[in-house]
Formats: C-alpha cells, sequence, structure tokens
C-alpha cells in the first residue's frame, strides 16, 4: 500500500464531515521530544540493530464520534528538522501514521459491541525499511462518572519490508482515560497498552542487548501512560512514560519520557 494511500485514508478517519451526525470531534497539532532513557541507549545500542536515539516529532491528531461508533487518527514526522539519509541512521527522518475505527454492531444492554480496526504503519524515509501493523476484531467502550476504557482483541497481521504480509497472531489492548480538577485546573490521565500473543517467527528477529541480533519473544507489549493538563481550551501540555518489551526491534525492555506542548482547534 502506498503511503499516499495511507494518509489519504488516515485524513478520512480524522475529518468529521466524513460521517453524518457526528455528537464529538477534536483535532489538534504538537510539538514532542522523546527522551530514551540511558538504560534503553545503553541496551539499544550495544549492536547496530534496531538502536535507539532521542528525537523530536511533530504530530497531528484527531477523532469524532457519534452514535455509529468513533474514529481516530494521528500523523507524526520524526526528526523533521533531519533528512532522509543521514550519516548516523537513527537520525533518518521518519513518517507514522496511525488510523483506528470502532463501528458499533450491536447493544448488550449498556455496553456496545463494536467491530474493531486499526492501521499502523511506520517508514523510514532513508531506507526501504517499513513495517504496518494491521488488525480486525471487536472492541468495546465502557465508561463510568469521569473514568472510560476502550478494550480491544481482534487478529494481527503485519507487513514489513522483505519480508511481506503474513499471520501474526493475536493483539489485545485497550486506550483509558480518567479526567479530574486539581488547583481549580483541569488535568486528565490516559493510558494506551498492546500486547502482541503467539507472534510469527518470520517477524522476530531482533537487535540483542549483548550486540547483533536475536530471536525475540513470541509476545510483546507496547504502550505509554500520559499525564495531561489542559492549561486552557485551546492549550494543553503534558508529559508520558513510554515504554516496550520486546517490540520496537529489540529483545528488551524500553522506555522513554515524552515531552508535549498540544494546540487545540
Amino acid at each position: 500500500m502506498k503511503l499516499r494511500n495511507i494518509l489519504v485514508a488516515a485524513s478520512i478517519l480524522a475529518t468529521p464531515a466524513a460521517f453524518a451526525g457526528n455528537d464529538w470531534s477534536f483535532k489538534n497539532v504538537s510539538v514532542n521530544y522523546l527522551d530514551w532513557s540511558n538504560g534503553t541507549e545503553q541496551r539499544t545500542n550495544a549492536g547496530a540493530f534496531a538502536g535507539k536515539k532521542d528525537f523530536a516529532l511533530l504530530e497531528i491528531e484527531g477523532g469524532f464520534g457519534g452514535d455509529w461508533g468513533e474514529a481516530y487518527g494521528f500523523f507524526d514526522v520524526e526528526n523533521p528538522t533531519k533528512g532522509t539519509d543521514e550519516t548516523d541512521a537513527r537520525e533518518n527522518r521518519r513518517l507514522v501514521v496511525k488510523a483506528v475505527g470502532r463501528f458499533n454492531l450491536v447493544q448488550l444492554g449498556a455496553v456496545p459491541l463494536q467491530a474493531y480496526v486499526h492501521i499502523y504503519d511506520l517508514r523510514d524515509t532513508g531506507s526501504s525499511f517499513f513495517t504496518q501493523n494491521r488488525v480486525l476484531g471487536l472492541g468495546t467502550s465502557l465508561s463510568s462518572g469521569n473514568f472510560w476504557i476502550k478494550p480491544f482483541i481482534g487478529g494481527h497481521q503485519q507487513f514489513e519490508s522483505n519480508i511481506g504480509a503474513h499471520a501474526n497472531g493475536v493483539m489485545a489492548g485497550y486506550v483509558a482515560g480518567y479526567s479530574f480538577q486539581m488547583f481549580g485546573q483541569s488535568f486528565m490521565a490516559t493510558q494506551w497498552h498492546e500486547t502482541e500473543f503467539n507472534r510469527d517467527d518470520k517477524y522476530l528477529t531482533m537487535g540483542s542487548p549483548a550486540g547483533g541480533v536475536t530471536k525475540g519473544n513470541a509476545t510483546g507489549q507496547n504502550g505509554a501512560v500520559s499525564l495531561w493538563w489542559n492549561v486552557s481550551k485551546e492549550f494543553t501540555t503534558g508529559v508520558q512514560y513510554r515504554y516496550a518489551d520486546q517490540k520496537l526491534g529489540s529483545a528488551s525492555y524500553q522506555n522513554a519520557m515524552i515531552y508535549t506542548a498540544k494546540y487545540n482547534f
């Protein structure tokens, strides 16, 4: 699938006018800086494969929903001030797109059963490397007061350069949030998490903390915990704890802090 087509699909998901009668929507642009921990850099940079280095990123994010369900998407440019073929390959500009759709199928009491689909696509503009995760399954959306959680589970297909597209086990996960007031200010705590089960050996070649490459585990973890301060209607700032284990190309635990400033419009 060409990146142009992925961007078109993501822009449709992020446009409220794509569906009639939407009840809510949001959109923002943000400037972010991801700071890997020293331990992560040491574990991943023992070898050249999947080495980690701090980077800035620009993001466009949006979502909307209604009685039919909801959609969400973002587009990131990592290392936006860098070129496409840097001396240090970790500094190459990268493009990331994610699009998520949840479509209400039937109401089970107060709980909706939803069809769930997501596409995540990462491209390194300085090489031929790309990876795309495709998930199709079921989900739901639960809420109580200021707390909400949206779990899902589905079949996972991965499309990767030099390997092709193959079934790659099962992915389950959730996004959750809790909004609250403190010191007269508006805050929100959120988390997203994904667990991949029974992954195919084809996709388990990872960087080894001892150097070189190794075979990773068939189960991988990926996610972030965030705290957001809604300074005003237009401006939000936040900090995220980013974590991954047996993911992001490395057979090790990886963690980082992400510092974010958003403009909401």
